[in-house]
């Protein structure tokens, strides 16, 4: 669990409600002293696995909650992601596979692995009927 446990945000099922995140990531940052530099990986990472949960995560169409919540510890930031969407663990997502000479790139398939990089540890977990994904930056 994040360090911090007052630092939590739950948006609807909507993309429109992405920037209500990244408001409270910004300013969590600014709260403790993360480096802008962090700070803007996180986005990044915030935004891709926010996006896909809202994108993939409910087939059902319904309304449904996206809780994140932001914790500072011990020199690194955590990011935790709590749903009630179909099970996917990213952790099973394949590398995208190099491109032939000459081969056009085809969209998707890159922004789990572009998570894995600007990231040092994520962590998924089925808990009853939700997904928990937890990122790791390290702040050294």
């Amino acid at each position: 669990m994040p360090a911090d446990p007052g630092a939590r945000v739950t948006i609807g099922s909507d993309l429109a409600n992405l920037p209500k995140l990244q408001h409270a990531l910004d300013h969590f940052g600014r709260q403790h002293g993360i480096p802008v530099e962090a700070i803007n990986q996180l986005q990044v990472v915030l935004d891709e696995l926010a996006s896909n949960i809202i994108k993939y995560a409910w087939p059902d169409g319904a309304v449904h909650e996206l809780s994140v919540s932001f914790g500072a510890a011990d020199g690194a930031v955590t990011l935790e992601f709590n749903d009630d969407g179909a099970a996917f663990n990213p952790l099973d997502a394949p590398p995208p596979r190099p491109l032939q000479p000459g081969e056009r790139p085809r969209p998707g398939g890159v922004g789990l692995h572009m998570v894995r990089q600007l990231v040092d540890g994520m962590a998924y977990a089925r808990i009853g009927a939700t997904n928990r994904i937890t990122i790791t930056k390290r702040l050294n």
